[in-house]
């Protein structure tokens, strides 16, 4: 109930004591200070509690509290769900099969003890080289630690080889072929300057490696003919017109690789058919014209099964390689056929230099491809040029073209000589550039030049004079007369004039002799004057070749 204000006081009394009086009850004092006594301690502490130990306590405790009312409140009620799957069952039928077995005969009885012999065996291999085998048996320990031991078990081979001196005098050469001082007579005068080249070390070198690292592996080694190939390979130099060469000794191989469609379009089965024919000699020439390779559709056919058989699914990584490398092989010969001509062994002459004579260019004597060479076999001369490489471990190589004039039955499977009686004088450093197609006349004419140089004045009659197996025969001449002229375009004689022969009896209106027989012309010369006989057109029957689109198989390659 609202007490209304008394009268008898004033304004100011009537507001009651004043907020500002600084006297307050007694018994409110004590509490206050307490109370603000309290809050004082709090703030202190929570002021100090972070440098205390009990502060990472605290923290992880209000973050327990903090986490587990979380969890109470996302609490996840899993429930558990059984499934059945039932899996079929597998049927095993149980099949017995017959099966007969032959019984064999009862072995001999096994011995009771083990007693120690050699075993002794001498034979010869195909290749000419004798073996001798020796079997040592003697009893040992124990196995486990026989297999411990290396010499328990081992082979030693041994394969004793003599090394060849190489011819270097003049009796030593003569000896191969005495007809060697009249064919080179400045040969002695040469000899005693030359030396045994280090061709010839490497040779035997090459060979006798070869051997090491085949019988070390129980490969086939090399035969006691092709090591025994090779006589003497000297440098010389001609004291007057320093003319250098190369005089080598040995056999005759015989090469049958190359083909060249611009020359011979066709060719003949039996010679690229061999195991080791090669569509490529290493001396090569840009192709003149754009007939094709003769062998180039065959490689092609060779290309397209490689690539199918490459493209069958499910191949061996092995197999996979043998044919990728087989079509990166066809590829690159298929190109080469387009672009590039070769030698022709059944057509050229040449001689094959051994891959050992490659990659010396410091060596004034080194051949190389495209040098002329003379071939001396008994007492003939046969000029050629270096056409192509061959292994480096064997010497004495030519053409087929080369080896049939020499042994008109050498074939790519039969050398012309076996014995080391062929001469090959090379001349290093002939070689003309850029490399072109043979010129038979031109190679025997430097032939002879370079044979001159070292000595054989009569190099132009003693060389062997090559004809060309491409060489078209002369057109037969066409007869004298021609309606009444001679071939000269001047009217003849009337009496020169006799009746056309009886297979042309037919005139036509326009002929000069048309309704007037006693005037007609004669197309037959007189007995007088006889066409040009082939002596005259600088033919002759034996000289003239076939075409080379079409050879005879018979003339290069007999059955």
């Amino acid at each position: 109930m609202f007490k209304r204000p008394d009268p008898s006081l004033t304004p100011m009394d009537q507001r009651g004591p004043s907020p500002w009086n600084s006297q307050k009850p007694q018994s409110g004092s004590v509490l206050g200070r307490l109370i603000r006594l309290m809050v004082l301690i709090i703030i202190a502490i929570l002021l100090v509690l972070p440098f205390t130990p009990f502060a990472g306590k605290i923290k992880r405790g209000l973050k327990e509290i903090i986490a587990e009312a979380q969890e109470e409140r996302t609490r996840i009620v899993t429930q558990e769900v059984e499934k059945r799957v039932e899996v079929p069952r597998e049927v095993v039928k149980e099949v017995v099969k017959e099966v007969i077995k032959e019984v064999p005969a009862p072995p001999p009885p096994l011995p009771e003890a083990f007693i120690p012999r050699r075993d002794v065996d001498v034979s010869t291999f195909y290749n000419g080289i004798t073996i001798k085998t020796e079997l040592l048996k003697e009893q040992g320990t124990y196995a486990n630690l026989e297999r411990l031991d290396p010499d328990a078990y081992r082979a030693e081979f041994k394969l004793s080889v003599r090394v060849p001196k190489a011819n270097q005098s003049l009796a030593e050469l003569s000896r191969i072929n005495p007809a060697l001082p009249t064919l080179l007579p400045d040969l002695a005068a040469m000899l005693p300057a030359s030396k045994v080249s280090g061709f010839y070390h490497k040779l035997y070198e090459n060979k006798t490696n070869g051997i090491q690292r085949d019988i070390t592996r129980l490969n086939k080694i090399l035969d006691r003919h092709n090591f025994f190939d090779c006589e003497t390979i000297l440098e010389m130099e001609h004291p007057t017109t320093k003319r250098k060469s190369l005089l080598i000794q040995s056999e005759m191989d015989v090469v049958a690789d190359g083909s060249d469609g611009d020359r011979m379009a066709t060719l003949d089965e039996y010679i690229f058919m061999s195991d080791y024919y090669q569509p490529f000699t290493s001396y090569a020439w840009a192709k003149k014209t754009k007939t094709p390779n003769p062998l180039l559709a065959r490689w092609e056919a060779r290309l397209k099964k490689a690539q199918a058989d490459y493209a069958v699914k499910g191949l061996t990584a092995e197999r996979n390689r043998e044919l990728q490398a087989l079509i990166r092989q066809l590829e690159l010969e298929i190109s080469e056929m387009k672009s590039r001509s070769s030698l022709i062994a059944e057509k050229d002459p040449f001689i094959v230099l051994s891959l050992l004579f490659r990659g010396h260019p410091t060596n004034k004597h080194t051949p190389n491809m495209g040098d002329y060479a003379v071939v001396i076999y008994g007492d003939k001369m046969y000029p050629a040029i270096c056409g192509d490489y061959g292994p480096s471990q064997k010497m004495g190589e030519a053409s087929l073209m080369m080896a049939k004039t020499i042994n008109e039955k050498a074939s790519p499977y039969r050398r012309p000589e076996s014995d080391l009686k062929v001469t090959y004088v090379v001349f290093p450093g002939t070689a003309e550039k850029p490399n072109s197609p043979p010129n038979l006349e031109h190679w025997h004419a430097k032939c002879a030049e370079y044979l001159k140089e070292i000595g054989t004045q009569n190099a132009d009659e003693v060389l062997h004079r090559w004809e060309d197996p491409f060489k078209k025969p002369e057109p037969v001449p066409e007869p004298a007369v021609v309606g009444g002229l001679a071939a000269d375009g001047t009217p003849l004689p009337a009496d020169a004039v006799t009746p056309p022969p009886p297979t042309n009896t037919t005139t036509t209106p326009s002929g000069p002799a048309a309704g007037t027989p006693e005037t007609a012309p004669n197309t037959t010369a007189p007995a007088s004057t006889p066409a040009a006989t082939p002596a005259e057109s600088g033919t002759t029957g034996s000289e003239s070749t076939p075409n080379p689109t079409n050879p005879p198989a018979a003339s290069s390659n007999p059955k």
